[in-house]
């Protein structure tokens, strides 16, 4: 897909001259050239650099008042929201092009990927087989890396739609007027509405900024996806024209059920969580139903209608008088029109019941127990349509009932997350209160194995005779609670899996196990077989664990107790990879050898044991936490590791990237789920002839990567000090981002301490972007005389090939000039010589030696439209990035965050990292 280039920018021009406007009209003339005067110095320093006149341009930036800097910095950031949201509107119609155009579509979209499957000799059983398979399953995390208002996404929105009707109407007509007076207001109530929070956010406020892209485009992004993959399989399979799709899609969710590491995060959040997802989707209903009723108006005078439809309404005979007591006789002749009313009232009781936790009894009478039973009405009701209408019974009904089979009355399951050594916590409590067990803490791994199974092995529910319980106890059991009372209340599906965050041995997943027996989430029958209502997934995220699996997944799947439960589930185990941490940990290319050798490792455990398997990647959105394209990514695991099924995080501004309108969110979906169909097709997915070659190299490149990254990050005197100065992560984690704390611990700040995504969040706003790349150059170097046959993998190992372009996309994004400037910042000159000059020599081996292998003279040379767009983007960040800095060193020289002056240095700070957020788009 090629973009041209012009049109984006006059497109982007036209917008950025309505934010000229509102900038002159709002705030005056002379903030408006102080801007300008930025704008141009710096475009003009990326032409033409001249230390001097750059020199100037800081000046002029350090004389600035914070007022000042605030505005410049908004100006800015909204010029980024415009341009990101012009460039994702003109992929759209360049999308929308190749789809008009019969024999051409997009590589990911599902015409191709079916064309390509038919192609490769797929037969329609095999496709219907894939497809039975199939389950995409995204899942929504918050993060700090987005710290957009709800209210500035809804301004975008609008915005989105207004600039579209601005780029298809001729210029000299009426309707291009009017769209350019909304697209002008719409700017200017953007620019005088704040786009970042002035209080730190809630968990409450996360949980809405997730709901808020079902509202915005999920509710209608799902039905199209289902409908494109129906319209490709009728052209390419007519076979399978009446094949009825399965809801493959699922959405899942960490936000209020995320705890690890986040204490305000507790069981009353979780209900919080789910009560809101409920009512979310179920008034989205109320809205769908509404619209039916106005749709399917046929008059059984007219028309005949199934017996059925007259039978379901007799069913529901009392709801009926109570529904039309003001008038029986209403809807008589239009049973639809009546048995969609009623359903309409039962859905209305239904989140009654639901948010009155079950205590509003006359609304339980009349609530849908399940999903299943609305689904039976909407049927009924569409199996008669298509008798005498196909139009309607094909069209919003059926998107109705797929919606509901895919949202259910969840809408999202929520997964529940705790760090292992929380429950190792717990369980030491519960055993010191009880007289008869052992010190928990005493014991060895076999022996607490040993336990915890003769525990679980006791029929009936465990009881606890003591109050003498610790705080982190009983809030640990009343989250068990919690969650078996909401499933009862909302639906089985309510939550997804229990995640066990570093876990490191085989007693942790038995350990979660104990506790929900405390609450009936787990039982043995008479049988002596042990079941669970949720899965129990193992996180494995650091470098370590990685490479323990083969030590750990033994030793709980050897255990028969357990291995009768993965029988009550399918016989399959959840097992969840950790991006962020093994990257922080050992660095990018020892991180994604480790990831793919684990994948390898998980699969013949399960072959080995017989069991099936479901990976859930725990993926970012910078480079070095597992982002990039996420139909590559899938598409490139190693093969036979996914079996139909795969769950991937969405984090940061990577939701909103992908999910901020519906013809963006239809797109992305698209993409992962035609890269999943690729990765469990044989037929896509086959095994290079020398692949064992390619992975030895590449173990090789892992190993003199890790060593040149822990030689800096973890032997090198004062380093933490220095990435504590050089970048603002302490101001990160006192900012009003996100509701996590950036360490995991309390004590003294480390790289161990810190999390995943401040880490990279930091590096990534003082252009370092250090975590996505630093040792590649010195793996690179290391086996310079295997390039040959490291350009022979990249062409012929897509694990190699997204790997790399990965990595060059990234390497980028970081400039060597702008970071120098930002490491002026470190106190320690020593500390800062030493440091930066491993860097900067790193960079030079990774710039040449990326460039040698690519067999190019210039970053990016074979992705030019992604050249283009971050070529423009640098011009803007330039000044971010040195307002940035000029805000770090006021906000340190008062030893606070705080200003007393006319206002405060943190307002224009948290502002700057918002904007450069904005720019960067996938900063963690």
């Amino acid at each position: 897909m090629t973009i041209n280039n012009d049109v984006l920018r006059e497109r982007i021009s036209l917008l950025g001259s309505f934010l000229g406007d509102a900038i002159s009209r709002q705030t005056g003339e002379e903030t408006l050239n102080t801007i300008e005067t930025l704008r141009k110095g710096f475009i003009q320093q990326r032409r033409e650099p001249n230390e001097a006149n750059k020199q100037q341009l800081i000046d002029f930036i350090a004389s600035l008042d914070n007022r000042t800097l605030k505005n410049v910095i908004r100006s800015f950031s909204i010029y980024f929201f415009l341009a990101n949201l012009s460039e994702e509107n003109y992929l759209r119609e360049q999308r929308h092009a190749l789809r008009m155009q019969s024999d051409q579509s997009w590589e990911g979209s599902f015409l191709r990927t079916l064309l390509e499957c038919r192609e490769r000799n797929i037969e329609p059983a095999q496709m219907q087989e894939l497809i039975e398979q199939l389950k995409f399953i995204p899942v929504f995390t918050a993060h700090p890396t987005e710290a957009r208002r709800r209210t500035t996404m809804n301004l975008l929105q609008s915005l989105f739609t207004h600039s579209d009707a601005l780029n298809n109407l001729a210029e000299d007509s009426f309707a291009y007027e009017q769209a350019k007076e909304k697209t002008a207001q719409t700017i200017d109530l953007l620019w005088s509405s704040d786009e970042v929070r002035t209080r730190k956010p809630l968990v409450y406020d996360e949980i809405n900024n997730g709901l808020h892209y079902f509202n915005a485009s999920l509710f209608n992004a799902i039905p199209k996806v289902y409908r494109n993959i129906k319209d490709a399989i009728v052209d390419i399979y007519p076979e399978l024209t009446d094949y009825p799709l399965p809801a493959f899609i699922s959405f899942g969710s960490w936000i209020g059920g995320d705890r690890d590491g986040n204490p305000f995060v507790t069981h009353d959040t979780t209900e919080m969580a789910v009560l809101m997802h409920a009512d979310t989707v179920l008034r989205h209903y109320q809205v769908l139903l509404k619209k039916l009723r106005r749709e399917l108006i046929h008059s059984d005078t007219i028309i005949n209608i199934a017996p059925d439809v007259y039978a379901r309404i007799k069913a529901y005979a009392t709801l009926d008088q109570k529904v039309f007591y003001y008038n029986p006789d209403d809807y008589n002749n239009e049973p639809y029109r009546r048995l969609l009313s009623i359903i309409l009232a039962k859905i209305k009781a239904t989140n009654r019941h639901i948010q009155s936790k079950g205590t509003d009894l006359d609304a339980a009478h009349d609530a849908y127990a399940n999903p299943q039973e609305l689904l039976e009405d909407l049927r009924i009701i569409r199996k008669s349509v298509n008798t005498h209408d196909k139009a309607h019974g094909e069209g919003l009904l059926l998107d109705t009932i797929r919606l509901v089979k895919t949202c259910g009355f969840h809408l999202a399951a929520l997964d529940i997350r705790q760090e292992s050594s929380y429950h190792s916590d717990v369980i030491a409590d519960i055993f010191a209160n009880a007289s008869n067990l052992p010190d928990y803490q005493t014991l060895g791994e076999t022996e607490r194995q040993e336990w915890l199974t003769r525990l679980l092995e006791k029929p009936g529910t465990p009881l606890i005779y003591t109050d003498n319980l610790t705080d982190k106890t009983r809030e640990q059991l009343a989250l068990m609670n919690s969650v078996a009372t909401l499933r009862k209340l909302v639906g089985q599906d309510t939550f997804g899996s229990y995640v066990i965050s570093m876990t490191n041995n085989a007693s942790q997943l038995l350990e979660v196990l104990l506790l929900m027996r405390f609450a009936g989430l787990c039982r043995v029958d008479d049988a002596g077989q042990l079941s669970a209502d949720l899965p129990v997934a193992p996180l494995f995220e650091t470098i370590e664990d990685l490479k323990n699996i083969d030590k750990i997944l033994p030793a709980v799947l050897d255990n028969p107790l357990y291995r009768g439960l993965l029988a009550h589930s399918d016989n399959t185990q959840e097992i969840m990879l950790g991006y962020s941490d093994s990257s922080k940990d050992g660095g990018i290319i020892t991180s994604a050898w480790q990831l793919y050798s684990a994948q390898q490792t998980i699969n013949r455990i399960a072959a080995e044991y017989g069991i099936k398997t479901r990976l859930f990647h725990g993926r970012g959105g910078s480079v070095s936490r597992g982002g990039g394209s996420t139909h590559n990514a899938i598409a490139a695991q190693p093969a036979g590791t996914l079996h139909g099924e795969i769950k991937v995080t969405e984090q940061g501004e990577v939701l909103y990237a992908k999910y901020a309108n519906t013809d963006t969110a239809v797109f992305e979906l698209t993409m992962g789920i035609t890269g999943t169909l690729k990765a469990c097709s044989t037929r896509f997915v086959v095994q290079p002839p020398e692949l064992p070659n390619y992975e030895a190299l590449f173990a090789r490149l892992a190993d003199a990567g890790e060593q040149s990254y822990r030689t800096l990050t973890d032997h090198t005197e004062g380093f933490y000090q220095f990435y504590s100065q050089v970048t603002p992560v302490q101001e990160i984690s006192l900012l009003n981002i996100g509701s996590r704390p950036a360490h995991r611990n309390k004590g003294l700040p480390s790289k161990t301490t810190l999390r995943a995504i401040p880490w990279v969040f930091g590096w990534s706003l003082a252009r370092f972007t250090l975590p996505a790349w630093y040792g590649v150059g010195s793996a690179l170097s290391s086996v310079k005389e295997d390039e040959a046959l490291m350009r022979e993998m990249n062409s012929c190992w897509p694990f190699f090939n997204v790997f790399i372009s990965n990595i060059e996309m990234a390497f980028t994004k970081s400039e060597m000039s702008i970071a120098q400037a930002y490491s002026q910042l470190c106190e320690d000159e020593g500390s800062r010589e030493k440091i930066m000059q491993a860097v900067i020599d790193e960079h030079e081996l990774t710039f040449s030696g990326l460039n040698s292998l690519l067999n190019q003279t210039s970053l990016l040379a074979h992705q030019q439209n992604l050249a283009a767009s971050l070529q423009w983007r640098n011009a803007y960040l330039d000044p971010i990035n040195y307002i940035q800095i000029e805000l770090l060193k006021r906000a340190r020289q008062k030893d606070t965050i705080y200003d007393d002056g006319d206002l405060s240095v943190e307002d224009p700070l948290i502002r700057s990292i918002n904007a450069l957020a904005a720019g960067l788009r996938n900063t963690g």
